[in-house]
């Protein structure tokens, strides 16, 4: 995919999840959040020529980059991380609903946000 693409699909993706409760529909929340998350990752990875369109990630560590990441990248990946690390617990598994870990979606995705707006707004940005 390319950029705008991804953008695109976040916004499209999030847009979706106005239409549910963080807590009360919490399984979508956080694959809403992992989803739109990846995209954004996505997209700052190709605007700064680390991978090309059409090589996405399918998560923040798969497939493996080959190379070393600027700061913010390895930061993205790692708030990225966090939101896919409470999935299976919540979407495959029976664990228990913790309010916080909806706060820590949405604070992460704010974060995730605001990186990649930073990135895509660079005059390095590749297109």
């Amino acid at each position: 995919m390319k950029i705008e693409e991804h953008v695109d699909k976040c916004m499209r993706i999030e847009r979706s999840a106005t239409k549910f409760n963080q807590d009360a529909d919490y399984e979508m929340f956080v694959e809403a959040c992992m989803l739109a998350g990846t995209h954004l990752l996505n997209a700052a990875l190709h605007g700064i020529g680390i991978t090309p369109d059409g090589s996405d990630l399918l998560h923040s560590d798969k497939p493996n980059l080959d190379v070393a990441v600027p700061t913010e990248i390895a930061e993205m990946m790692r708030k990225l991380k966090q939101i896919e690390d409470l999935r299976s617990g919540y979407l495959r598994g029976k664990a228990s609903w913790q309010p916080a870990h909806g706060d820590l979606c949405a604070c992460n995705m704010e974060s995730l946000h605001a990186s990649a707006q930073r990135l895509l707004t660079k005059d390095e940005v590749k297109t």
